[in-house]
């Protein structure tokens, strides 16, 4: 039985982890939900640690950016990210992706 607070989808989009420290880690985004995803990367992060994060979405204008998320845990090459505060108007573009999402995997 999964517990899970928000259905996920798997994906592939593009993304860009920042750190407190203007560090950037490219990564690709494997799995994804409103609450959080997961992502391949080499980043050199840790648990609790708060970054940002951008999606670049293929055929989308313009990133999602979410302001603050936190590292939920990490292991070589992949990391799990939950999503503490997205501002208008990437959580309105957030929602949008993740109904078409739903879309797809529904028909």
């Amino acid at each position: 039985m999964d517990l899970r607070r928000y259905r996920r989808f798997p994906v592939r989009f593009q993304s860009v982890l920042s750190g407190s420290s203007r560090n950037e880690w490219a990564g690709t985004i494997v799995d994804f939900s409103k609450g959080g995803c997961r992502i391949e990367t080499n980043a050199q992060v840790y648990a609790g640690m708060q970054i940002s994060l951008r999606l670049d979405i293929a055929g989308e204008v313009s990133p999602i950016l979410i302001a603050r998320a936190g590292i939920r845990w990490n292991r070589p090459n992949l990391v799990g990210v939950g999503f503490i505060s997205v501002e208008s108007p990437h959580r309105e573009h957030l929602d949008q992706l993740l109904e078409r999402l739903k879309r797809g995997a529904n028909g």
